[in-house]
């Protein structure tokens, strides 16, 4: 007998507590007490007899019938059944809905539409009381449904399934799957999908089929989608790219695209920038060639450039590619001086080498047309405010024995001097500087105690750097560390460069948080974690991802990776059938001969208390004279009383 809702000590529980509650009510029964007269007007001179509680049981027969239709019906609760217990058996069926599910052969079934119909005849032909669990074969991807036996769940769960942009990790799903089955004592592990898998996981894969043939495993089953016939499919597996140094808005452009099939292949290669086109190339490739392509343009106003490839193939997704291309801008930058400043001319010299900055010379006092994305001052006092984005060098006060001092402790964790690391910089009179609240300060000059040197401040929505020395009077604009502090501050008070975009691979990704919300290409929220300053997601999608943060929004290119093109050989064994499972058993339910016991018990017990109450009520009923009924004779005398009472004289007083 197993016990299908509660144990045995659950049960005896239940009963015991139930019958507790039976017995307390069963002692607890007050009966009224019978008293038989005349008339009622003897009824005054009955007083009223204090009697002692009872705790006498009148009723145990009722009780005990009472007691045994509780036990019934818990047990009928309980469900018990008898019979030798079965124990269904384990399965786990991976379903490889990665890239290569999305294949569409000519006049052909999708692929995934085969791999959802593989899947529901597994379903079909397993037991009832088999407990399946579903798992996907993409690396990092969550179980599509947990163990369970609800064969509708499980057959919504299959014909929902969507085929992804992900690249298969096979070996490592069907790990998965093993120890998912580990302790069970009868299993089986099916694979379902297009068997496409790399190298490394080629080798992986040949050492899980030889440990699955040890005694013990669970049974393995491999059933693939599509036929044998080689793959024709040809696609982008990468594009990347990198801004010239010496033209910032020209750009280098690196096409990488592979040949999966057997046969020489001829493509066009499309090129184009928000719908413009931008140009094409047609390229043929070798069998399963892995091929480069490299292009040149200039533009400067960044967008979306997306690379085709034509004609179409059995597999679509890897026929595009798109990359983010970032908007260059050039920074303005104005010199305020009086005069022909030696140093003024030096400064502009190596703001000239810069290709990202235009410099001009502006006499003090001068009103600008358009304000300047960063200003600088030379030989000027330090105001109270800045209208722009400043770079003030202030010099210290003259003195006839001049003061040499070092530059130290340059601060390495600011964007501005964060490539500086010299201790060659000497300065005659420096400044002295006031450091207030919010300042951070990237150098001092050496002495007891050390006082700043450089000071980066931001007020009112500007940056500004201070420099506490006249670069005449120190030996700074002939050292490297110059130009990297000017490109530092620059790039801290205006925007960074990029010089290299690059396209994501889908998968896995990190990228640079905050982040609030990420939507992908097809215009579904993507759940992501965060770790540390980085967020963490799963991106399933090829195309542009929108990442919107606190501080704005950036997007984000994900194309299709180099996709595993080795397809997998299955063994007879793996293409046998189920194994058949030991003949079960029926096992009879017991509840509803329990139910009609209990009613029994039920009807039993209101027999045996009725018929006992009558019982002891007709013994409760005592034969004494004052309660025997009046004889005639009585009945004579009282009449004959009452009419000599009535004719008697009346007196009167006197």
């Amino acid at each position: 007998m197993n016990w299908l809702a509660l144990s045995p000590g659950a049960v005896a529980a239940v009963w015991a507590g139930l019958a507790a509650v039976a017995l307390w009510l069963y002692l607890h029964h007050r009966r009224p007490q019978r008293r038989r007269v005349s008339t009622l007007r003897f009824w005054v001179s009955v007083q009223p007899v204090s009697q002692p509680r009872r705790r006498k049981l009148r009723e145990p027969w009722a009780l005990l019938a009472q007691v045994l239709f509780l036990l019934l019906l818990v047990l009928a609760l309980a469900n018990p059944r008898w019979g030798v217990t079965f124990e269904g058996r384990s399965v786990v069926i991976v379903l490889d809905a990665s890239i290569w599910s999305q294949v569409h052969p000519a006049g052909a079934t999708p692929w995934i539409d085969q791999e959802q119909s593989l899947a529901q005849g597994i379903l079909n032909s397993l037991p009832a009381g088999d407990r399946v669990l579903l798992l996907r074969a993409e690396a990092a991807a969550p179980p599509i449904l947990p163990f369970t036996t609800d064969r509708a769940a499980l057959r919504r769960a299959v014909a929902s399934a969507q085929a992804t942009s992900v690249t298969p990790d096979v070996p490592a799903a069907l790990e998965i799957g093993r120890a998912a089955l580990a302790g069970s004592r009868r299993g089986l592990l099916v694979y379902v999908g297009p068997g496409m898998v790399d190298e490394d996981q080629a080798r992986s894969l040949d050492e899980f089929r030889s440990s699955m043939q040890e005694p013990g495993q669970p049974q393995f089953l491999v059933r693939l989608a599509g036929d044998d016939a080689p793959l024709q499919d040809r696609g982008i597996t990468r594009l990347s790219l990198r801004r010239d140094e010496a033209q910032p808005d020209r750009w280098r452009l690196l096409t990488q695209l592979k040949n999966y099939g057997n046969a020489k292949a001829d493509v066009v290669l499309k090129l184009s920038i928000n719908g413009e086109a931008l140009g094409e190339r047609k390229i043929a490739l070798a069998p399963s060639e892995l091929a480069n392509a490299e292009d040149e343009f200039t533009w400067d106003s960044g967008g979306m450039l997306q690379a085709e490839i034509s004609p179409s193939d059995v597999l679509d997704a890897d026929n595009r590619a798109v990359v983010s291309l970032p908007t260059f801008r050039m920074v303005q930058v104005a010199v305020f001086t009086a005069g022909n400043s030696p140093f003024a001319t030096d400064l502009l010299s190596v703001l000239s080498s810069n290709p990202y900055v235009q410099a001009s010379m502006v006499p003090p006092g001068t009103e600008l047309s358009s304000p300047p994305d960063v200003a600088i001052y030379v030989g000027t006092s330090l105001p109270a405010q800045s209208p722009y984005n400043s770079i003030y060098f202030v010099s210290g006060a003259n003195t006839t024995a001049p003061r040499t001092v070092r530059a130290t402790q340059w601060n390495a964790q600011h964007p501005v001097t964060r490539w500086v690391r010299t201790r060659d910089v000497s300065v005659r009179n420096p400044a002295t500087l006031e450091v207030l609240p919010g300042d951070t300060i990237l150098a001092y000059a050496e002495g007891t105690p050390p006082a700043p040197l450089i000071l980066a401040r931001e007020q009112n929505g500007h940056r500004i750097l201070i420099v506490g020395f006249n670069p005449h009077d120190s030996n700074f604009p002939l050292e490297s560390a110059f130009p990297l502090l000017m490109a530092g501050g620059m790039e801290w008070m205006t925007h960074s460069v990029d010089e290299v975009s690059d396209s994501r691979s889908t998968g896995e990704l990190d990228l640079p948080g905050p982040a609030t919300r990420i939507i992908a290409p097809s215009g579904k929220d993507v759940s992501f974690a965060r770790k540390g300053s980085e967020i963490h997601l799963l991106a399933l999608e090829t195309g542009m991802y929108r990442v919107i943060a606190p501080g704005g929004e950036t997007n984000i290119a994900v194309n299709t990776p180099l996709l595993p093109a080795r397809r997998l050989s299955v063994t007879p064994t793996e293409a046998a059938g189920l194994q058949r499972e030991p003949f079960q058993p029926e096992q009879s339910s017991l509840w509803r001969w329990l139910v009609i016991l209990g009613i029994v018990a039920l009807w039993l017990e209101w027999w045996l208390y009725y018929s006992s109450r009558e019982l002891q009520r007709t013994a409760e009923i005592p034969r004494v004279p004052g309660d025997e009924p009046l004889s005639r004779e009585a009945d004579r005398e009282l009449e004959e009383r009452k009419e000599s009472e009535s004719r008697s004289p009346i007196s009167l007083p006197r």
